[in-house]
């Protein structure tokens, strides 16, 4: 029988709360005197959670110091008997910037009722290898999570795009979301303009309303699937610190392959839109090699039974797989891809042939829906641009009620009126 009291993680519960040392203290002999600390100021976003499985998710979290977090979670809000903790080769992670860590229950999570978490940060501070000193912790609030499963008799999935840092439109976009209530939330690509040294990745990716109070991604997943500019500028590869990668590759972080009621949900990252040898990446690109793992990966993944037998099957990536007459594909030195020659070239006829429905995706900030032909049967929708009259949001419903399957995509604008629509059955 399980102890549902049972910490999860590799090292002991005294481990986690150790008797806390308040760092304002004056240093006497070994002691080092440290800053206080605004108790308000140590955890600088929500949490969001990321990366959900049958039975386990993750969760990342901004913070002001170096400290370490864990999460305690259970089935009641008012009982959180369980406790999950970042580890690495014995190590428990710290950071000054930002935390994930990673929920792994020993048996299927449910998926009828909710599971209240909440993220608990210690600071830390090093006076040397052998005395260290301890913070009050502090906490999030405590918020139920709801995960959805392969049982699941209908999804519903919103996907949002490019929003390049434009606080009204995302603080519409948060709007939005809350009226939908969706399962999951796709960020499909360009968070921000770049991440220059100047920068707070953490803060754009965890906290984009700049508002700790206010989360998009705190009481369901959210799936991050890279956009060109999200890859661009000194601090990019600070990315996966927040939006850790996926628990089964770290050598392709985002891409996933998901089942929930009828429909398979995959993530492809395009990565950026000109060819490697572009004198603008000064050499710093090797995307080509990167989209043809990710060409293997797919093959793989869809001969999997769970994505294969999914009535189903609809594909999020930023940089859309089909053109239009003229447009650009990005495997010349002249300007920049509208869409992925490279991607579309690898990956578009194994989804012809594994009968994909859609292809979600953004990069062109002009929404459209690209209908299917008798060559090219995957439909693709592109999603809008940054500004609140470009902004869109597109929606996945997908039912099977078990006398009938459906799966409706819409794209709508942030007053909710319908742009584009299609539906299966």
């Amino acid at each position: 029988m399980f102890n549902r009291r049972q910490f999860l993680g590799s090292v002991p519960v005294s481990a986690v709360a150790i008797s806390t040392v308040h760092l304002n203290a004056q240093a006497h002999g070994n002691e080092v005197q440290t800053d206080s600390t605004n108790a308000g100021e140590l955890i600088a976003s929500p949490p969001v959670v990321q990366n959900p499985r049958s039975n386990g998710f993750g969760v990342s979290v901004a913070v002001n110091q170096l400290a370490t977090a864990w999460v305690e979670y259970g089935f009641r809000k008012d009982d959180l008997p369980f406790t999950a903790v970042a580890s690495q080769h014995g190590l428990i992670r710290a950071d000054d910037r930002v935390l994930h860590v990673r929920v792994h229950h020993p048996e299927a999570l449910p998926i009828d009722r909710p599971i209240f978490y909440r993220v608990k940060v210690q600071p830390l501070r090093y006076a040397n290898a052998y005395v260290l000193e301890r913070g009050e912790p502090q906490s999030t609030a405590t918020y139920p999570l709801r995960l959805t499963s392969t049982a699941a008799p209908r999804i519903r999935i919103v996907s949002i795009n490019d929003t390049h840092e434009n606080l009204e439109t995302i603080h519409s976009l948060h709007r939005e979301i809350e009226k939908l209530d969706p399962d999951l939330l796709i960020w499909n690509g360009d968070s921000c303009n770049d991440f220059d040294a100047s920068d707070s990745p953490e803060q754009i990716l965890l906290n984009p309303a700049q508002n700790p109070q206010r989360s998009w991604a705190s009481t369901r997943p959210i799936l991050f699937s890279n956009g060109n500019h999200d890859v661009r500028g000194q601090r990019a590869r600070e990315v996966i610190d927040s939006f850790a990668a996926a628990p089964e590759s770290s050598e392709l972080p985002y891409n996933q392959a998901l089942r929930f009621g009828p429909l398979a949900l995959i993530t492809l990252d395009t990565g950026e839109d000109k060819p490697d040898h572009h004198p603008v990446f000064a050499g710093t690109a090797a995307y080509e090699p990167y989209r043809e793992k990710q060409a293997t990966w797919l093959s793989q993944t869809l001969e999997r039974s769970e994505i294969a037998d999914a009535p189903y099957k609809v594909v999020a990536c930023h940089i859309p797989l089909r053109g239009t007459d003229g447009q650009n594909d990005g495997t010349t030195l002249d300007g920049y891809a509208s869409y992925s020659g490279f991607g579309a070239k690898l990956w578009l006829p194994m989804l012809k042939q594994a009968n994909c429905q859609a292809i979600v995706s953004g990069h062109m900030h002009r929404d459209r829906l690209d209908a299917a032909s008798k060559d090219m049967p995957v439909l693709q929708f592109v999603g809008g641009g940054p500004k609140p009259d470009q902004a869109t949001l597109t929606i996945i419903d997908a039912s099977d009620d078990g006398n009938q399957k459906s799966l409706t995509i819409r794209i709508v604008d942030l007053d909710g009126k319908v742009l584009h629509e299609h539906q299966w059955s």
